[in-house]
């Protein structure tokens, strides 16, 4: 417990003066004493209201999500990498889901505060702090496996969507135990169910953008191919200019048949 000296003064002048007042009475020593017990009693309710512990710490605490991770979009930084960054790729979804996990464990935290609690008891029955903490495992146990595959794998997909599906239960499971109880049940209950939904939402937004990634990388093979057939329409474009060099060498004939006729014309002359 600590003690302002500016709370304790009060009371050790009110004290002293009691004292003074006690050991040397003088005419005015009844007014010196009920001034200087009031003082006194006043500083003591003040130290002793805002020295003992308060009453709401006692108290189911409420959610606080202030150091709940901002993914953001999770796994949205694939869309900058180039094809063939396989661990790096890894590494990106790794991260984000490792976030999500922790944002998880925190969900857990706090429903695991309202186990034997009075009022909570729908809570403890239907066992949601080891519903939540099953999803908490199966989230560690896929980021665990893609670090150690250090490469992106179809199978992750449906894991990621099956997790996703489970933070939606939870999230259904809160809003049915909060139906038909207290307003002071509501207020406790209803953080930690949009909380399972922005968990589930961020699931399905993390295994949406690996599967984008994996369908792009799948079809790098496919998109070096496609210019071949370019490259070979390419290859048969140069014999169409043959055709135009026998153009002028139409012309050419034309022009040379022209000139032919000519040459009858200047025979006659010279045997004239």
């Amino acid at each position: 417990m600590r003690l302002y000296p500016l709370a304790i003064i009060p009371l050790v002048l009110s004290l002293g003066a009691i004292v003074v007042s006690g050991i040397n009475p003088g005419p005015q020593s009844y007014l010196t004493l009920g001034v200087a017990g009031a003082t006194f009693l006043v500083s003591a309710a003040i130290l002793f209201a805002y020295s003992r512990k308060s009453t709401e710490a006692k108290q189911i605490p409420l959610e606080n999500f202030s150091v709940w991770a901002d993914v953001g979009e999770p796994a949205s930084e694939l869309r900058r990498l180039s094809r063939g960054e396989t661990f790096a790729a890894a590494q990106i979804a790794a991260t984000d889901l490792d976030s999500l996990a922790a944002n998880a464990e925190l969900l857990q935290a706090r429903t695991y505060m309202l186990v034997g609690k009075v009022g909570f008891e729908s809570v403890t029955e239907e066992k949601m702090h080891r519903r939540v903490e099953a999803l908490v495992n199966d989230i560690n146990h896929i980021s665990k496996s893609i670090s150690t595959s250090k490469e992106l794998t179809k199978e992750v997909i449906p894991q990621i969507e099956q997790c996703a599906a489970q933070a939606e239960r939870i999230a259904n499971k809160f809003f049915e135990l909060e139906e038909g109880k207290p307003e002071t049940i509501y207020i406790y209950l209803e953080p930690l169910r949009r909380a399972a939904e922005k968990l589930s939402r961020d699931l399905r937004l993390a295994a949406t953008n690996i599967s984008k990634y994996l369908l792009w990388e799948e079809k790098a093979p496919g998109q070096v191919e496609t210019p071949a057939p370019l490259a070979a329409s390419g290859v048969e474009a140069p014999p169409q200019p043959p055709p135009a060099p026998t153009e002028p060498e139409s012309k050419t004939s034309t022009t040379e048949m022209l000139p032919q006729p000519e040459l009858p014309s200047e025979q006659p002359t010279e045997n004239k």
